[in-house]
């Protein structure tokens, strides 16, 4: 082991992320057995223009990269003296996904086994009050001249890892980091091994954080430990620049899908993490109405702007509209034509709906046909009741409850599976009271019109019920 060869490597770029990024100088410094044996350094010609505040920051401008050779030109020299290498940097994955994605726009693919000099250091010097090169240097005392030059920061680099090496003798942490296999390599540098092996894989919700433990980034999973393994392999430059910032990671199991997707929308709310994306925008939704036309017929709308004196539901998609319009015209045997479902046709001829009412053939009285929409309406009405939505919980031996007040999301909670409510208000014992928002009121909506086989209790009546319908892929369609 001891014999191995470590290609340390520093490059200078036109950016700091890594798509788009090109390099403007490289030094490669091959260590073995402690010693120097080899060493590569260029200027290399991005062939475009560097940015001012990286010219100010490396001194590398324009004019110096002019006559350096292309990436292309050098391509094979850097192949030839990592052959055989580990790829060591440090903070490894920016050096060494810039450098592989140099050899892919060449058609050349490039693929070492990677140290990253950060985690290492870490590894065997903790308690350092900063792991960026410049402040290890200070702290332990390591020259480090031409700083932000490729040739000077590799020297530091090359100085750093022998020092390592020199309180790891055995290569015993050495092998561990080049014979894992969970994706350590790919973990933010500041991130501990032993905290992703501590994730979990059920469903919640997750957080990344800064050093002070302010939330970076929340997100939702079904489960959590691969999504976030996820993250860590991809290569946007918003991403790397994510998991540069991120010191630790935190997470909140729910159990399930629905209470994930709301615990996200509210703790995204409550923080305002500076990398996600802003919430879906909040439109105004599709209101269904009913009113009674010329004949006396009581007659189904779907209405998105104007403002009605009757308003039963509201949806968030013309297509959750429909589906469910769809569902109530067959339960309770309406005319599609007057449910909102077609238009400019004198009688019914739905390519769905076989079980028309027939009240547009006048097959039956107007009277008869209102007491069916008013059946439809107690259906409808009780969307709008205070009930608690029974999902799965974090564990087999719990459950978990959305409760809505008067249909609005008012909080949520977990008991044992043995757990039964006497009393209406029993479950107040167990609630978590959170504040609904028009992104909850959404989420809460399409569960309720796309979700099969929904297990609520009432509180009016303390009844338990299924609600069931052909649902749509609920947990994608939210995101």
């Amino acid at each position: 082991m001891k014999d191995i060869k470590f290609a340390i490597t520093d490059i200078e770029t036109t950016g700091s992320g890594i798509r788009g990024n090109k390099i403007t100088e490289i030094c490669i410094i091959v260590v073995q057995n402690g010693e120097v044996i080899d060493r590569y350094s260029s200027l290399v010609n991005p062939s475009q223009s560097i940015p001012l505040y990286i010219e100010s920051l490396t001194g590398i401008n324009d004019e110096m990269v002019l006559n350096s050779p292309q990436f292309s030109e050098i391509a094979d020299e850097i192949e030839k003296i990592t052959r055989d290498c580990v790829f060591v940097a440090h903070n490894v994955n920016f050096d060494y996904n810039i450098l592989r994605a140099e050899f892919t726009n060449i058609g050349k693919e490039f693929k070492r086994k990677r140290i990253c000099t950060v985690r290492l250091t870490k590894k065997l010097i903790p308690g350092l009050f900063s792991y960026s090169l410049g402040n290890i240097c200070t702290s332990i005392n390591i020259p480090h001249f031409d700083r932000h030059r490729a040739g000077g920061d590799c020297e530091a680099t090359v100085t750093l890892f022998q020092r390592c090496v020199s309180l790891d003798p055995e290569y015993v942490v050495i092998t561990e980091m080049l014979n894992r296999k969970t994706g350590a390599s790919y973990l933010p540098p500041h991130f501990k091994d032993s905290d992703f092996d501590k994730l979990p894989k059920g469903t919640g919700v997750y957080f990344f954080k800064d050093k002070d433990g302010i939330p970076l980034y929340i997100g939702k999973a079904k489960n959590i430990k691969t999504r976030i393994k996820s993250h860590f392999q991809e290569r946007s430059n918003r991403k790397y620049k994510l998991m540069q910032a991120t010191h630790s990671i935190d997470y909140e199991l729910t159990g399930n899908e629905f209470l994930a997707l709301l615990r996200e929308s509210e703790l995204i709310l409550k923080y305002y993490p500076e990398f996600n994306k802003a919430q879906k925008k909040y439109t105004k939704p599709y209101t269904l109405t009913s009113y009674h036309n010329q004949k006396g017929i009581e007659v189904f709308a779907l209405h998105k702007n104007k403002i009605a004196p009757v308003s039963w539901m509201k949806f968030y998609t013309r297509e959750e509209a429909v589906k469910f319009m769809e569902f109530v015209c067959e339960k309770f045997e309406l005319c599609p034509k007057y449910s909102g479902l077609q238009r400019g046709v004198k009688s019914c001829d739905h390519y769905k709906i076989k079980s028309c009412s027939g009240l547009c053939k006048d097959e039956i009285g107007i009277h008869e046909y209102n007491e069916r929409v008013a059946q439809a309406l107690d259906f409808i009405n009780e969307y709008d009741n205070s009930c608690l939505l029974m999902e799965k919980g974090r564990n087999r031996d719990e459950k978990a409850f959305i409760y809505l007040d008067q249909g609005k999301y008012a909080g949520y909670g977990f008991i044992s599976n043995s757990e039964d409510f006497s009393q209406p208000e029993d479950f107040r014992n167990f609630l978590i009271p959170q504040k609904n928002s028009g992104y909850t009121d959404r989420i809460v909506s399409r569960y309720l019109n796309t979700k099969k086989n929904i297990k609520r209790i009432d509180l009016e009546d303390q009844s338990s019920k299924t609600t069931s319908y052909e649902p749509e892929n609920f947990f994608a369609e939210i995101h």
